[in-house]
């Protein structure tokens, strides 16, 4: 092997990942013809932030050079997942399956595409199709104890993720899976022990930091209600979602109409808890940030992004409602529209500060600040018009502005508005 292409794997194992890729191109710059340092480049630039579209073209050199390698398709698949082009992963994996069907790596790759499309029963088969291959195969056991995990096999995921602790309690991952598997069972303080065990076994693990993150929201009986909603509904591909949320909304105007002809206020009550059942589900995550925010102990777990979204969206929520209660006590019309202005517009901004996508960030962010500068304007305004009833301008501008924050509710689904596309 050649010495910088051995300098590079060892640096690679350290985690240290720009100096292995120096040693790497040394190894690409001396045999130029070898396909090998080019997959080992695609690795490393694969776990550095920002370079999944230089990994992708170096595996893509790498099958030029030498087509027959199962690894080389394998480890494009891997590539291609983490771009979330999860269809393009699948026929990669296949790929590496058909050049050799006895690798398990090949499988663990494919049960990965397939649970990027949300295709769960068939990414299990494949998961265990890996281990009947090699029955030591980390990547496709911790990968197991996820998909079982989702699709609400508890007790078997429960016995993947024990499983995993007892053949390598050192691994990172194997704490991921049981926090994931604790905060299913609702024993947020179990979850909180493994996610902070895996970040001391990786500090940099991500997911490991998000996965504490939710851990400390849950300690809020109202977050762990909205987690539970969460894992009943990743059971389901997106475009079933859809139809369930669809399926909701004609649910809830046969429901208003039925009750408004035997009672108006039974119709009114109606819209309460499905405005309210609305609000919890796009609000939830932001006002859990803002409780997080609120612990000393456990604030030092968000970002910066996470911070600015709980400000806004737990704070502007509770601080529209108080300003919603003094308003109506002191029957302040601009005071209803203020302290409205500030609840409704958590909605855009639980879209805006830390959302992966840049385009996201900027759709949602220009209907927060559309919100807000219309209904503080038209507060505003009003309250020095001091008049008995809003000028028509007035509730034009309002009306449009609650039409920008129903609109998030369904533009929040969209796939594009909410995926990392900074590579």
């Amino acid at each position: 092997m050649h010495a910088h292409l051995a300098r590079g794997q060892l640096l690679l194992r350290q985690g240290r990942y720009a100096d292995a890729e120096a040693f790497f191109r040394d190894a690409i710059a001396a045999e130029p013809g070898n396909a090998y340092p080019y997959s080992e480049l695609a690795r490393c630039l694969l776990e550095q932030e920002g370079r999944k579209r230089d990994a992708l073209g170096a595996i893509d050199r790498a099958i030029q050079l030498d087509p027959e390698v199962s690894h080389h398709h394998a480890l494009r698949s891997l590539v291609l997942g983490r771009l979330d082009r999860d269809a393009e992963a699948l026929d990669a994996a296949g790929a590496a399956i058909a050049l050799d069907p006895d690798d398990a790596f090949n499988y663990a790759v494919k049960a990965n595409a397939l649970a990027g499309l949300q295709r769960w029963a068939e990414a299990e088969e494949q998961c265990r199709q890996a281990l009947a291959h090699d029955a030591d195969n980390g990547f496709a056991a911790n990968l197991l104890a996820n998909v079982l995990r989702v699709q609400g096999k508890r007790g078997e995921s429960e016995l993947a993720a024990e499983k995993l602790l007892a053949t390598d309690p050192e691994n990172p991952h194997a704490h991921f899976n049981a926090g994931w598997t604790a905060l299913q069972r609702h024993d947020h303080r179990a979850a909180e022990v493994h996610f902070r065990e895996a970040l001391r076994l990786d500090p940099d693990f991500e997911p490991a930091r998000r996965g504490l993150l939710e851990s400390f929201k849950a300690r809020s009986a109202f977050y762990r209600a909205y987690l539970g909603y969460g894992f009943w509904m990743q059971r389901f591909t997106q475009k079933t979602q859809a139809f369930l949320v669809i399926g909701l909304l004609i649910a809830y105007n046969f429901g208003r109409r039925l009750l408004s002809a035997l009672h108006p206020l039974a119709g009114l009550a109606l819209l309460v808890v499905y405005l309210g059942f609305v609000l919890w589900v796009w609000l939830a995550s932001g006002i859990g940030n803002f409780l997080v925010l609120l612990d000393p102990s456990a604030r030092h777990a968000l970002r910066d992004g996470e911070r600015r979204t709980g400000l806004f969206t737990g704070g502007g929520f509770f601080l529209g409602i108080f300003v919603l209660a003094l308003a109506a006590v002191w029957d302040s019309a601009p005071g209803l529209v203020f302290g409205a202005t500030l609840a409704l517009g958590a909605v855009p901004a639980s879209l805006t500060f830390d959302n992966p996508s840049r385009k996201g960030r900027r759709v949602f962010g220009a209907i927060a600040l559309l919100v807000y500068l219309i209904g503080l304007g038209v507060a505003a305004v009003e309250a020095l018009r001091d008049a008995p009833d809003f000028a028509r301008r007035s509730v034009s501008l309002l009306t449009l502005a609650g039409f920008a924050v129903a609109a998030c509710t369904w533009l929040g689904n969209v796939p594009a508005l909410r995926r990392d596309d900074s590579e």
